[in-house]
């Protein structure tokens, strides 16, 4: 892993997507650089808050892409 850390680095970690090697290494690093720790802190905030979210489609949205749909459809049926 790299000596310079970023935010890409930070979400990768947050998101598990790093290897157990580098998972070490950035534990260590978070443990030290207090910059860094800060940065994780509030990628980490964000994260849970947007994860709390629990938005839903207006009901236009649906009726739109139901409609696409139903016009894709029908004209497969038409090609067939």
């Amino acid at each position: 892993m790299p000596k310079i850390y970023t935010e890409k680095h930070l979400l990768l970690f947050l998101y598990n997507e790093l290897a157990a090697e580098e998972v070490v290494e950035m534990n260590a690093e978070l443990a030290k650089n207090p910059v860094l720790f800060e940065q994780y802190q509030h990628l980490k905030s964000g994260i849970a808050a947007l994860d709390s979210l629990s938005e839903e489609p207006s009901q236009t949205s649906i009726d739109l892409v139901m409609e696409y749909a139903q016009k894709l459809a029908a004209a497969e049926v038409a090609n067939v």
